[in-house]
């Protein structure tokens, strides 16, 4: 096991994957008041990788295997991995990492296919006093933390239905690896909506597939429109609805909504800091919450803290979540018959 804790007491990272949303990782660990450092940061393309590293005078590798080769040698001192490569890419670094018990925190969605989360599934469970936890950032915003303890102090009555929408208009995703199923499994559903049904895991419970319609702009590429129907398979909110909207060629709208018996609350992420109740009759309310811009830092911080053993685990998402958003993925392939 490779014990790699820093002079300051600061949290070591290596960063694997260079790309898009290795910024908002970047950007967490210099919000973190110096409790996360990135120490270490492993790309394919090695100007990325030292471009990203030396905003924070890192070392940088040119691959995956380089990286675990230094730490093994010590030439790097590491605490834990976020794992920001394509879904294609996941598997065998958290196996590495696992194994020489370091901690992963590894981006959305959590593999390729569910038979790829099956096998991370078996690696987490074979590592079990090491943290592994997926980045379903959302979890750590604000107004969903507000969300959840509202629905269950009774503040909406009994829970109905889930809206969520996560949409936006960009063309360029057309060229993006994002849209190859062969790299990201998928189209727009497993790209934003995976974040969709962790939400509604999080929020109401698992999410059980009944139906979906997909949309294909691009020959030859994933679905750019998604609209799927889900219900709670089990707890508390067994059976309760929810509605998933993801989409790239779309207007704007990233917003989530619990209706239930007695209200609603409504949260638009174009409206950070107000989270909307409705009751059933009468005035709506303004809550006013801490912004969501704020998860990616706190999700970061926590995940450290958990890796420690100073925080609980169960706020992360784990491997099984991940399972669980993989099959929810496949099926509503499956349905929308695609696959």
């Amino acid at each position: 096991m490779v014990t790699n804790m820093s002079d300051n007491g600061s949290f070591a990272l290596a960063v694997i994957g260079a790309g898009g949303i290795s910024n908002a990782h970047s950007a967490a660990a210099k919000d973190s008041g110096g409790s996360v450092r990135i120490a270490a940061v492993a790309d394919s393309n090695l100007e990325a990788a030292a471009k990203l590293a030396g905003q924070h005078d890192a070392k940088a590798f040119g691959t995956i295997d380089a990286l675990f080769a230094a730490i093994d040698a010590g030439g790097v001192a590491v605490d834990g991995v976020v794992l920001c490569t394509p879904p294609t890419v996941r598997v065998e670094p958290i196996r590495e990492a696992l194994q020489r018990g370091i901690a992963v925190l590894a981006e959305k969605p959590l593999a390729l296919n569910p038979e790829d989360a099956a096998r991370i599934v078996e690696i987490a469970d074979a590592h079990p006093n090491t943290l592994f936890g997926i980045a379903y950032c959302h979890r750590f915003a604000p107004p969903i933390a507000e969300m959840k303890r509202l629905v269950e102090s009774g503040k909406i009555g009994r829970l109905t239905r889930f809206e969520n929408a996560f949409a936006f208009h960009h063309p360029p995703m057309a060229e993006r690896w994002m849209s190859d199923p062969a790299v990201s499994g998928g189209g727009s559903f497993i790209d934003t909506g995976c974040h969709s049904l962790d939400l509604f895991r999080h929020l109401v419970g698992p999410a059980e597939v009944v139906g979906s319609v997909y949309d294909t702009e691009w020959e030859g590429r994933g679905e750019s429109s998604a609209t799927v129907l889900v219900k709670a398979s089990e707890g508390s909110h067994a059976g309760v609805a929810g509605v998933i909207l993801a989409g790239w060629m779309e207007p704007e709208r990233f917003t989530v909504a619990l209706i239930g018996t007695n209200g609603a609350l409504h949260y638009d992420y174009m409206k950070p800091t107000e989270l909307v109740y409705r009751p059933g009759i009468g005035d709506a309310e303004i809550i006013t919450v801490e912004s969501h811009e704020v998860r990616f830092s706190r999700q970061l911080v926590h995940f450290a803290k958990a890796a420690r053993g100073e925080a609980p685990r169960g706020v992360l998402a784990d491997a099984r979540d991940g399972l669980g958003a993989a099959e929810a993925v496949d099926n509503a392939a499956r349905a929308s018959k695609v696959i």
